[in-house]
């Protein structure tokens, strides 16, 4: 139960340097964007270009750990290389596998997602010819 308790907390911490993120992003305060990036990057273990080339059953199979957390995990990835979008690519790689990634949560999670549902449909705006 600690452990449970640890690894939501290390994910809620996540979420709140992402939502720091977003919020640099939509005040065009970009100087901290790298090193929080780097921050959620490193807290997960990967990096973008893992996130990029390898298939999304190896990207759970790696965020997934002892803790079997690689859902959530993988959830806050694809939110991170959407904002990596916004902020510095414009790369549609990035939105393409936050799309994949995003599409792949469903089928292996018992719980729906508003929030990732708007995501998919932001991406598919944003994604030329879908």
């Amino acid at each position: 139960m600690l452990k449970r308790d640890f690894i939501l907390v290390q994910i809620e911490e996540l979420g709140k340097v992402l939502a720091q993120l977003l919020d640099q992003r939509n005040h065009g305060a970009s100087r901290k964007t790298d090193v929080l990036m780097e921050s959620i990057y490193s807290t997960l273990k990967v990096d973008k270009d893992f996130l990029l080339t390898h298939s999304v059953e190896e990207i759970h199979k790696a965020l997934d750990g002892e803790d079997n957390a690689g859902l959530q995990r993988m959830e806050i990835a694809a939110k991170t290389l959407l904002e990596d979008y916004y902020i510095n690519s414009k790369d549609s790689a990035s939105l393409r596998k936050a799309q994949e990634i995003l599409l792949y949560i469903p089928q292996h999670d018992q719980t729906f997602s508003i929030e990732r549902v708007n995501l998919i449909d932001q991406i598919k705006e944003l994604l030329p010819n879908s």
